[in-house]
């Protein structure tokens, strides 16, 4: 205690250069630990690293508020009406798979008694299907559909935003060059982003404009003519031969 007295009034001068000098942070000198004992210098560092919190904390304020403000400045494309459906049937088997996880012990102890080991078979089999394969599956078919999809007309960026395994929003940033449309359209597939298969329900976009461009119908049609000669000339010789 008698060594914090000591040195709170070269702490108290040491804080009031930091007050002046704002946000930024001053390193001590060598002279404010002058004749200080080791415990009085200890005392001295503990005052700078709580002097230097705010900085750090403004620091991070700025950086989230950046960010803030580029999320603000994208405007919202398209939002998906399916999205609370997917959400609430998401939550409610994850929540059965939580609860058969806790359950399992107590239902192979309850098997074992009635059935033995064909019981608890058929009971593992049958919880564990609920557990852990109807999740998977739920969310190998929704991990593509785009709840929400947002665009940046200053870097002319979209910005698709779909749900995680576990319901957590998963952002995915591209540009027209990035988009693939599959000849054949796949399974709930209307284009691809960088190999990620995405889709989208075209009526639910106010502004047709952009689904048209993530498409590429604005684009001139390509009929392949130059495919088809080519292929034609190549079996012209074969037909010849014959």
């Amino acid at each position: 205690m008698h060594s914090i007295r000591l040195a709170l009034p070269r702490c108290a001068a040491v804080t009031q250069l930091f007050k002046t000098a704002g946000s930024t942070v001053l390193p001590i000198s060598k002279h404010c630990f002058y004749g200080l004992s080791p415990v009085q210098k200890s005392s001295v560092s503990i005052v700078r690293s709580l002097c230097s919190k705010p900085t750090l904390q403004a620091n991070v304020a700025d950086s989230a508020k950046q960010s803030k403000q580029d999320e603000e400045a994208a405007t919202k494309v398209y939002y998906g009406t399916l999205t609370p459906q997917i959400r609430a049937v998401k939550v409610f088997s994850l929540a059965t798979s939580i609860g058969g996880i806790v359950a399992q012990p107590i239902l192979l102890e309850q098997a074992s008694k009635i059935g033995g080991m064909p019981m608890i078979v058929a009971v593992c089999g049958f919880a564990g299907f609920f557990t852990f394969v109807t999740p998977i599956l739920l969310h190998l078919v929704t991990k593509r559909y785009v709840t929400e999809l947002n665009y940046d007309p200053a870097k002319q960026q979209y910005t698709a935003v779909t749900i995680t395994f576990f319901l957590r929003r998963e952002k995915t940033h591209f540009k027209i060059e990035d988009v693939t449309v599959p000849e054949v359209g796949g399974l709930f597939t209307t284009f691809l982003v960088k190999n990620k298969a995405m889709f989208v329900d075209p009526q639910l976009f106010p502004d047709p404009t952009h689904y048209i461009k993530i498409m590429g119908y604005d684009k001139p049609i390509d009929f392949k003519f130059e495919e088809a000669r080519q292929t034609a000339g190549s079996e012209d010789p074969s037909k010849k031969d014959r």
